[in-house]
């Protein structure tokens, strides 16, 4: 019987502060950017400290309510600037507070595996409803339409991402046998087989039927394989989940109103909301030699949606889905579709867009990046679809988007980074 993976989501979490120098004519842009740095530190405490304070005019991070139970705000920072003061501030802070609290519980519950929760329809009750009809919250529909619309089939490796999520927690590596098909011929052969269903429309497919009905297709064959193996996870976003989330979460915002701000997760995925003529940065990082560089910090103005793709960790959140092995190598949570394998084809590859969300953005990229080398040809034809990138070789940061803005490059006495636009 295959083991169902952890829910650790519980646990504290704490991210490293990173102290990055801007010059002082961009104080705007600085702000934004220590107060990233600083309410990343302190993501654990989301909703702990909420109302202990009185709100001050400006920069806040948004934190989720404690009364609002298991959400997904450990997860994510919510950076917003409050209005003018007085009591209009204190009903602002309350409101925008209530919700978000309230789309991080709902987006918590809907794209939830392991739990299901009353009164809502989420991944976990479609998983355990084959082959029947059910309604789904809006924003879950429209998650899956984006899927849809990609071709990728990530979202079926259900199966695997339910074992492999194991291997994170292993506390030794011996026990990575039990899990990882680069060392275990048998997990190898095991992920092959299920890869095959999940590639396969006519074993596995998720039906769109309008009005927010949805049917989970899956064959007589899989079914009869699933209950063999004891699999009862079809579904799955796996790494693309947050960036889904983050998509929800902005979605939500914006109905009400609540745009002068961004929000990121820990794991890469950011939503700037901000139509206003604000500053913000993004840091962009390289690892050579197993050492992780400050690269460059891009700055922008404007709505933005932020996918940075990684092959390392660096944060303590990031132990649920990074493993590093002895030997150098680290495993990850970018499964290919093709065979269920980790494959990360750079170190690092930040893509953004002005015209799509974070996931669709992330599934632009994804063949790209979950691959063994990084195409950079696929990479500079995405800028037709209005999706750009920032990867680094050799000291050399390549960015698709000629007017991008890349600053604070990262300068030693052995090495420095330089700017290359490629087109």
């Amino acid at each position: 019987m295959r083991r169902t993976a952890k829910d650790n989501r519980d646990l504290p979490h704490l991210s490293p502060v990173e102290k990055i120098e801007l010059s002082e004519s961009r104080v705007g842009l600085r702000l934004v950017l220590v107060l990233v740095l600083i309410v990343a530190a302190s993501i654990a405490f989301a909703g702990a400290v909420n109302g202990l304070f009185t709100p001050q005019t400006g920069w806040q991070t948004i934190q989720v309510n404690a009364s609002a139970g298991p959400t997904c705000g450990d997860e994510f920072v919510f950076l917003y600037d409050l209005g003018s003061g007085g009591a209009v501030l204190r009903a602002e802070s309350r409101e925008v507070t209530d919700v978000y609290s309230d789309a991080c519980r709902k987006a918590f519950q809907l794209f939830h595996t392991v739990e299901s929760f009353e009164g809502v329809i989420n991944l976990r009750d479609i998983n355990l409803h084959p082959n029947e009809t059910l309604t789904v919250d809006q924003g879950l529909y429209r998650a899956f339409e984006t899927m849809e619309r990609s071709g990728d089939r990530t979202i079926y490796l259900g199966p695997i991402y339910a074992r492999y999520s194991d291997l994170f927690h292993c506390e030794d590596e011996s026990q990575l046998l039990d899990f990882d098909p680069y060392l275990s011929k048998e997990i190898r052969e095991s992920y092959g087989a299920d890869a095959a269903y999940a590639c396969d429309p006519q074993a596995v497919d998720l039906r769109l039927l309008g009005d927010n009905r949805v049917c989970l297709y899956v064959s007589e064959d899989y079914l009869a394989y699933a209950k063999r193996e004891g699999i009862d996870t079809f579904l799955d976003f796996g790494w693309l989940k947050n960036a889904f989330i983050a998509d929800y979460l902005a979605d939500v915002l914006t109905e009400h109103g609540y745009t002068s701000g961004s929000i990121s997760s820990y794991d890469g995925f950011s939503r700037c909301l901000d139509d206003r003529s604000v500053a913000y940065a993004q840091n962009i990082f390289d690892r050579v030699d197993a050492v992780i560089y400050p690269a460059a910090v891009m700055e922008y103005a404007g709505p933005m949606s932020v996918v940075s793709l990684r092959s390392y960790p660096i944060n303590e959140q990031d132990r649920e889905r990074f493993y590093p092995l002895k030997s150098g190598e680290i495993r990850t949570m970018y499964l290919d579709p093709a065979d269920g394998l980790c494959r990360s084809a750079a170190q690092d590859l930040l893509c953004y867009s002005r015209t799509a969300g974070c996931a669709e953005t992330a599934l632009w990229v994804a063949s790209v990046y979950v691959a063994e080398e990084l195409d950079t040809q696929a990479l500079r034809e995405l800028t037709d679809e209005g999706v750009y990138s920032v990867y680094s070789e050799g000291w050399v940061i390549h960015a698709t988007q000629p007017e991008i803005r890349l600053t604070q490059l990262y300068q030693s006495e052995q090495a420095g980074y330089t700017v290359s636009t490629d087109q």
